[in-house]
């Protein structure tokens, strides 16, 4: 019955039944392109355009997130300014998600040059939050780094370390993965194959999973 609550428990909320899809999703990609079947590419096609779908409505969060922050001024002008840009880029990005899904569906046409911009824009927005994510998980490591050094230290510095650590590691493979979606020529995009870009996208839904029962232990009990 505990596991069976536990499952529930993961599953009922939007943020974390994504993280189980996710991995879902990437292992089904993986073990597809490993295995070279195209039944369990078609599988985690139809699961990605799901978590499109639902993404559609993600905008109250993402907006609920950027009026939280507000200006960023509890964390002076280069910080709070990429705070700020963080969400202003998620935002954007999710807008962008609604008019490649737009496109997928044939809801919209537009011209083929037209819907290429469109479509390396939704990649490069993606990537371009994922990346500035990254720069802030990266600060909030290094101070939660300089806490465990002190001999005052709070008893869940060790547990906030390791979430920071985890964080700062899925971003990273999140940016690799993000990146590897633009046109050839951008950075590294293009380069990577089907089964590096799933490993890399599977790690990081691991990670996901892993920071969120990591996470628990922060929790008032």
């Amino acid at each position: 019955m505990g596991a069976v609550d536990e499952v529930c428990c993961l599953l009922e909320t939007h943020a974390n039944r994504d993280k189980v899809v996710a991995l879902v999703n990437y292992t089904l990609k993986l073990w597809g392109a490993t295995s070279k079947s195209q039944p369990l590419l078609t599988a985690s096609a139809r699961i990605a355009g799901a978590r499109a779908t639902l993404r559609l409505f993600d905008d109250a969060a993402a907006i609920r997130a950027l009026l939280k922050y507000g200006l960023g001024r509890q964390d002076g002008l280069l910080w709070g300014g990429l705070g700020v840009s963080n969400g202003v880029l998620q935002l954007s990005y999710l807008q962008l998600e609604k008019l490649v899904w737009l496109l997928d569906t044939g809801v919209l046409r537009l011209p083929h040059e037209l819907d290429e911009k469109i479509r390396i824009a939704h990649k490069l927005f993606w990537s371009l939050s994922a990346f500035v994510a990254l720069i802030r998980s990266l600060r909030a490591l290094h101070l939660t780094a300089q806490i465990l050094k002190s001999p005052n230290r709070p008893k869940c510095t060790g547990v906030r370390f390791t979430q920071a650590s985890l964080t700062t590691s899925k971003l990273l493979l999140d940016v690799l993965h993000a990146v590897s979606w633009l046109p050839r020529g951008w950075l590294w995009g293009g380069a990577l194959s089907t089964t590096q870009a799933s490993t890399i996208a599977t790690a990081s839904a691991v990670f996901g999973l892993v920071m969120h029962y990591n996470g628990k232990r922060l929790l008032p009990r």
